[in-house]
């Protein structure tokens, strides 16, 4: 059985008027090619719908009882088509954040798109670096905001910030009570970081961070979530390394800590694929990166106008208002 939506409508406009002048009139068609039309959805059929003569059309008893056969399938169709179009104009975008953005960026982005577009849905989801490689091609995530540039073909990547490092350690540690602390300090100290299969990319950074003035790290391996490293840290199992920004964050029994050497910056960004052109994936990236360069005014150092023991958020980065 094969035959076209375009088939049902001539049968039904046929069948309301039963003239074949009229309903091709009403469906812009010529006489012959409606005619054609029929006689093709009957072929399909294997049944008449219609007795005609020159004076006479009329539907068969297989024509009446198609006829509600072809409403339901019509109506079908269009109620799929209008439910298709408002998926693809839809703003949904399903968003990876990385620990900065969540803390950071997302509240204010969240504000912006809540205020500008109540329409718009977002759906964020926490990703290790392993999944934000795999899911990103795949399309079951439309963008990274606030992680590094990842080795993804045909990725876009716009630049958001560059994130001096710090350290941060346990409100007990004894490097507590430092405004500053030198690399050299941390060589018997364990370093936490992501377990390889969570990210490849981390402990081989740690390692060539430290490699640079002589030291191998201890690892201390934990699982990829910016909570849990946290609270490895406070718990005194090591010292976190982490971007600058995430000392505007208050977790209890941990302590931010400048550090000495001028070490490389994590370089943070918007990722998504170059053939991802949907509206909701350009509103999200205009409006991220307006609420970035707003947000992000780094200090050249951490504010110790209070003591390193002392449980006050440090208002690393301002909101522009």
């Amino acid at each position: 059985m094969d035959f076209r939506l375009r088939q049902l409508q001539c049968f039904i406009v046929l069948s309301d008027t039963l003239n074949y002048g009229k309903a091709a009139r009403a469906l812009f068609l010529s006489q012959p090619t409606l005619t054609f039309q029929i006689k093709s959805l009957e072929d399909s059929l294997g049944v008449r719908l219609f007795d005609r003569s020159r004076q006479h059309v009329s539907l068969t008893d297989a024509g009446f009882a198609f006829r509600d056969y072809a409403n339901n399938m019509l109506s079908t169709a269009q109620a799929a088509r209008d439910h298709l179009n408002h998926l693809s104009n839809r703003l949904f975008l399903r968003v990876g954040c990385g620990p900065v953005g969540q803390y950071v960026v997302l509240p204010s982005l969240i504000r912006s798109l809540a205020k500008t577009h109540p329409e718009f849905q977002l759906e964020i989801v926490e990703l290790t670096t392993e999944e934000q490689i795999t899911r990103l091609p795949e399309g079951k995530v439309d963008a990274l905001l606030m992680v590094p540039e990842l080795p993804i073909p045909d990725m876009r990547f716009d630049h958001i910030c560059g994130e001096p490092l710090i350290a941060l350690v346990a409100r007990q540690s004894p490097l507590a009570q430092k405004r500053c602390i030198s690399v050299l300090e941390l060589k018997d100290v364990g370093i936490i970081a992501s377990r390889r299969r969570d990210c490849r990319f981390h402990q081989p950074f740690i390692f060539s961070l430290f490699g640079q003035f002589g030291i191998t790290p201890r690892i201390i391996e934990s699982p990829q979530s910016c909570s849990l490293q946290f609270a490895y840290a406070a718990a005194g199992q090591g010292v976190l390394l982490a971007p600058r920004s995430i000392a505007a964050c208050p977790f209890p029994d941990l302590v931010p800590i400048e550090i000495q050497e001028n070490l490389p910056q994590l370089e943070l960004g918007l990722c998504a694929m170059r053939k991802n052109s949907s509206t909701a994936l350009k509103i999200f990236r205009q409006m991220a990166l307006q609420r970035a360069q707003k947000i992000y005014r780094p200090m050249s150092k951490l504010p110790h106008s209070q003591p390193a023991s002392s449980a006050a958020v440090i208002p690393i980065y301002r909101e522009a208002r």
